[in-house]
């Protein structure tokens, strides 16, 4: 019984954990476009901020891939693993955005947000890989219980 009630719980943290990564994720994301759109100031021309949906892949594709892998993820400790993955990205995004628009200011300061993504891989490509592979441990031990 006590096996049952542990199991219970272990689900019911990772679905909580996977609810908060999630929407921190999304507002990390929402808040970055956000501010990148508030930065370009495009003054009403739609068009112009259409074309700019392309470029803001590039820095919104690390939250999209945490937030896709806490969608698959079962673990508590795999969301944990996203979810620092994400602040990390978030605090990494403002530090690189802030030098390069107040601090360093220079007419090339929009390709940060080009390769702010990139820079960030080195980083955070073993966080998903360590929370992908404890996933895969997680859901073959489930596996062998049943």
């Amino acid at each position: 019984m006590a096996a049952y009630w542990e199991k219970t719980f272990q689900h019911q943290n990772a679905m909580n954990l996977r609810i908060i990564t999630i929407g921190l994720s999304c507002i990390i994301l929402i808040g970055m476009i956000t501010f990148t759109v508030y930065r370009a100031d495009f003054r009403g021309d739609v068009v112009l901020m259409v074309s700019f949906i392309p470029f803001s892949l590039f820095y919104a594709f690390p939250l999209i891939v945490s937030i896709m892998l806490s969608v698959y993820t079962r673990n508590s400790f795999s969301q944990i693993i996203l979810l620092m993955a994400s602040l990390l990205y978030g605090i990494w995004f403002a530090y690189a955005v802030y030098d390069a628009f107040y601090v360093n200011t220079d007419p090339q300061s929009g390709l940060v947000l080009i390769f702010v993504g990139i820079y960030a891989l080195p980083v955070l490509l073993p966080l998903w890989i360590t929370a992908y592979v404890l996933n895969r441990r997680y859901a073959r031990k489930q596996k062998s219980q049943v």
